[in-house]
């Protein structure tokens, strides 16, 4: 894809959530496999590429070890070879909020200066393959004036969610958004797919400013070799998210029918449903799973301010209108589906 400003972008992943929404910006805004080294030197030659944005993960809900490792370790170094080979000279890459993350527990406001477990979110194989795989993309930083940046998202949600959004609307069509899970009170951050598209885009405009620069940067305006927290910058209650998709589909859920109920309670069923689940087919797990519903019960959230002060990151599409742009989209789904 050509833009204007940052030249030819090459977006891996482009078919995924963020990718898509990647693409959409660029070609709206007027700026407009990874495991073969061959074909992504083919693919790289042929588009004359500038920037790479790296946003390639297999799902994560369907972990599925031996993939994930082959591409968000082997694959990302294999890009970052190939752009050294090239000379390619900007790489922004997709990261995650979970690398900070050494258990289910509560996160505050975390920012750049925590550090990286070993092995984060208990050794979840999502988890520690886009932690290793972040440190391969900055330590690539300057070699063969390549520069790279990492972008740490958390929960994403918008059009083309097949997920967050997808789940919270069927749970309000049968009736289940009205059980939360803990408190309901826990703080959550979330991500519109169209605010982390821009923000993937304003770093790669940054590092490309960075290569072209005649003089050092200061330390505290520097991309290059950074990683970056990424969120709406606007913390909900995570069942909040829940009971708005309700209320926008015409199901709302007054405070009188609210059952909240204990996660170890509700952990427990689920862990008999999973074991049951996996005698009978020796593989498959439950749509929902324990390590799903913890996350839903811990508060989480994230401190933006170097995004704000070194990219100029502002979320352009508030917590509200995002949400309803995702109903929007999956109702016109459901819709095309019954007439076809």
């Amino acid at each position: 894809m050509t833009d204007s400003n940052l030249g030819s972008v090459f977006i891996i992943g482009g078919c995924g959530l963020l990718g898509h929404h990647i693409v959409k910006y660029l070609l709206e805004s007027g700026d407009a496999t990874i495991t073969s080294k061959k074909d992504v030197l083919d693919a790289l030659r042929r588009t004359n590429t500038e920037v790479i944005i790296n946003t390639a993960s297999p799902d994560p809900l369907v972990p599925v070890p031996r993939l994930l490792e082959e591409v968000n370790i082997t694959g990302t170094q294999i890009v970052l070879d190939c752009a050294m080979e090239l000379g390619i000279r900007i790489h922004v890459y997709t990261s995650s909020s979970e690398v900070v993350q050494h258990s289910y527990d509560d996160i505050l406001m975390a920012n750049e200066t925590w550090p990286l477990p070993e092995n984060p979110v208990d050794g979840a194989v999502y988890s520690r393959t886009k932690k290793i795989g972040e440190e391969l993309v900055l330590a690539a930083n300057g070699k063969n004036c390549l520069l790279t940046t990492a972008i740490r998202l958390c929960t994403l949600f918008g059009e083309g969610d097949r997920v967050l959004t997808k789940h919270m609307i069927e749970m309000a069509q049968d009736g289940r958004a009205k059980y939360h899970v803990g408190t309901g009170k826990n703080l959550y951050d979330f991500i519109y797919a169209g605010n982390a598209a821009e923000g993937h885009v304003l770093a790669a405009k940054k590092l490309l400013e960075a290569s072209r620069a005649k003089e050092p940067i200061p330390q505290e305006l520097r991309v290059d070799g950074e990683a970056f927290f990424m969120t709406n910058d606007d913390p909900w209650p995570f069942w909040e998210f829940s009971r708005f998709v309700a209320a926008e589909i015409g199901k709302p859920i007054p405070d009188s029918q609210i059952w909240t109920i204990p996660l170890s309670v509700v952990c427990f069923f689920v862990k008999i449903m999973e074991w049951a689940i996996w005698v009978g087919t020796f593989r498959e797990k439950p749509s929902i799973t324990t390590e799903m519903l913890k996350y839903t019960a811990e508060i989480r959230t994230f401190d933006v301010t170097k995004a704000k002060q070194r990219l100029g990151y502002r979320p352009r599409v508030e917590m509200k209108e995002g949400i309803r742009r995702g109903i929007a989209w999956h109702m016109a789904q459901f819709q095309a589906k019954k007439t076809s």
